[in-house]
């Protein structure tokens, strides 16, 4: 595995890790916490959602700001199948499986793919310019 495939990889489990600890509470409510979410993504960022809306970066990072511990402490998000399919320009892309857990119970998967581009100045050193979502398993 390159590096470049490792850190992508990283940055998937870091990203994932920081939505998991901001909506469960396990991370503070401070902008620096915040940060690790919110820092994430270029301004011109796009997510289509399992449900198939697309939304910005401008939509997405303010109401995730006001999720703070709004799950269960039992909630967590496991990825696997991480699959770098392309790396080129220093841009990644990446499609990986989402699992979303309650009390290690699997309750949904989202199947992902991921446009990432390196960028030192973020947290993780990636910048996320885009992220198709698919329920593999809706939630239950």
């Amino acid at each position: 595995m390159s590096d470049v495939t490792a850190a992508c990889v990283n940055e998937i489990h870091r990203l994932h890790e920081a939505i998991a600890g901001w909506t469960t509470g396990t991370l503070p409510n401070t902008e620096e916490a915040f940060s690790m979410f919110a820092d994430s993504f270029a301004p011109t960022f796009v997510i289509i959602n399992p449900n198939g809306k697309a939304e910005t970066a401008a939509d997405v990072v303010p109401r995730f700001r006001d999720r703070h511990g709004e799950r269960s402490r039992d909630f967590s998000i496991q990825i696997t199948n991480e699959d770098v399919r392309d790396i080129s320009n220093n841009r990644a892309l990446v499609v990986y499986q989402e699992h979303w857990l309650h009390r290690k119970v699997e309750q949904s998967v989202i199947l992902s793919t991921a446009l990432m581009q390196v960028d030192s100045s973020r947290p993780g050193g990636f910048v996320w310019l885009h992220l198709h979502e698919t329920w593999m398993r809706p939630p239950t």
